[in-house]
C-alpha cells in the first residue's frame, strides 16, 4: 500500500501537489467517445484488471490516450470522438488518495534543466465524475462534459445530432480516419467477394445505426 498521501508528497519531488488542501492532481488518458461515457455514467470506471490508471505527469497520460484511441478504431466504426485524444486531470484528496492500490515508476523525463520520475498510479473502483478538474487535448470544447454541462441521458436526440455532424466534418477533413474507413470498406468487400456473396453499399444512416447498436467495451 502507498503511504499517506502528505507523506507521499512529502518524498516525492515533481507532482502537481496542493499542501494547503491536502490535493493532488493526477492524469488519466483516454479519447474523448471513452470520455462521453464517463459523462454519462458518472465516474471513471475500472477496466477489466478492476484498475483505472493515473500518471503524475501529463505527457505520459497522452500517451495512453492515444493507445486507448488505436485500440478503440475498428473498420467501419471510426467517427472523431474515437480518434480523439483525451487527457482528464484529476483531482485525488487524503480520502480519495486509499482507492490507490500500487504505484510503478515510469522513468526519468529531461525538461529543461530538471528531471522528473514519472509514476503511474494503479486506482481501485470508480473515480467520481466530479473530481475531473480539466479536460486536456481536446478539439470539441474544453468544458464540454464538465460537471455543471452533465449530459445523462439519450433521449433528447441532440446527442445523435452532434455525433452525425462529427462523422459529416470526419469524412471531409480528417484525412488519417477518411483512410482508415476506406480500408475498412476495401477490406469488407473482398472478404464477401472471396466467400462468393456482395457487398451492399452502406450508406451514412446505416452507419448511424450500427454506432448506436454498438456496446461500450471496459
Amino acid at each position: 500500500m502507498p503511504p499517506p498521501l502528505p507523506q507521499f508528497a512529502l518524498e516525492r519531488s515533481g507532482l502537481d501537489y496542493d499542501s494547503g488542501q491536502e490535493e493532488i492532481y493526477l492524469y488519466h488518458g483516454t479519447n474523448c467517445y471513452r470520455r462521453w461515457e464517463i459523462n454519462r455514467s458518472g465516474a471513471i470506471e475500472p477496466g477489466r484488471s478492476n484498475y483505472s490508471f493515473f500518471c503524475t505527469r501529463a505527457a505520459d497520460a497522452y500517451r495512453y490516450a492515444r493507445a486507448a484511441s488505436m485500440r478503440d478504431m475498428s473498420p467501419g466504426a471510426v467517427n472523431s470522438l474515437i480518434c480523439e485524444p483525451v487527457v482528464l486531470k484529476v483531482r485525488f484528496n487524503v480520502r480519495t488518495w486509499m482507492q490507490v492500490d500500487f504505484i510503478q515508476e515510469i522513468g526519468f523525463v529531461e525538461e529543461e534543466e530538471n528531471a522528473s520520475l514519472g509514476l503511474t498510479m494503479a486506482v481501485l473502483g470508480p473515480v467520481q465524475f466530479a473530481a475531473i478538474v480539466d479536460i486536456l487535448h481536446c478539439s470539441h470544447g474544453r468544458r464540454l462534459g464538465c460537471a455543471s454541462e452533465s449530459i445523462r441521458t439519450f433521449d433528447d436526440g441532440t446527442l445523435m445530432e452532434g455525433i452525425r455532424h462529427l462523422r459529416e466534418k470526419l469524412c471531409k477533413k480528417r484525412a488519417d480516419a477518411w483512410v482508415l474507413k476506406k480500408l475498412g470498406i476495401f477490406t469488407q468487400q473482398v472478404g464477401t467477394k472471396l466467400l462468393g456473396g456482395e457487398m451492399p453499399e452502406l450508406t451514412l444512416e446505416d452507419n448511424l445505426r450500427r454506432l448506436r447498436q454498438s456496446q461500450v467495451r471496459a
